[in-house]
């Protein structure tokens, strides 16, 4: 009769094959059930590792998907609180360097905004989105822009530059038809 010890002996009384590896299904762990085979696969190798069962698995890989789901979330949080910082900035820096022709500088920036849009409907979302809308530089545009678009307007009371009236524009442009 043969002793078994710490170090051995006593023979292999093990006479278990080696398992199959379980195959878990992960599909209920997932909205809409869509998995990921490779990561699936790796997933698998792990949990087979330790033996997990089926319910563990689906529990595990849920907690995975929220774990992922929320530093996901977290990160575009920070991406948005930085770009909005990012904007007020740009505001900032207008404030600065305007200085006390900030409102009227805005003001006139926002009748060239008026101009553009009657051409560009969408100019205000765009100038919106991404900040430019709070640039210095974009503002400064837009009030020359204001400027080129009064004086268009308002040149002579829409009168040519050489103030003729319309018959004496006529009268030029056409004299075989004036005949005194």
């Amino acid at each position: 009769d043969q002793q078994s010890t710490i170090l051995g002996g006593g023979g292999d009384t093990n006479t278990d094959q080696p398992t199959e590896p379980t195959v878990y299904d992960f599909s209920t762990a997932f909205e809409g059930g869509e998995v990921d085979q490779t990561i699936a696969d790796e997933f698998s190798k792990m949990l087979n590792g330790v033996g997990a069962t089926q319910e563990q698995a689906v529990e595990l890989a849920k907690f995975g998907n929220k774990y992922a789901t929320d530093i996901v979330s977290a990160y575009e949080t920070q991406k948005q609180e930085a770009l909005k910082a990012q904007y007020d900035g740009y505001a900032e820096n207008a404030k600065k360097v305007l200085g006390n022709k900030f409102d009227a500088t805005v003001s006139q920036a926002a009748a060239g905004v008026e101009a553009v849009e009657k051409t560009i409907p969408n100019i205000r979302e765009i100038l919106a989105e991404n900040g430019l809308g709070n640039r210095v530089e974009v503002i400064q545009l837009f009030a020359h822009i204001a400027g080129m678009a009064s004086e268009d307007s308002n040149a002579g009371n829409n009168r040519p530059a050489n103030n003729q009236s319309d018959e004496a524009i006529r009268r030029n442009m056409y004299p075989s038809m004036f005949k005194d």
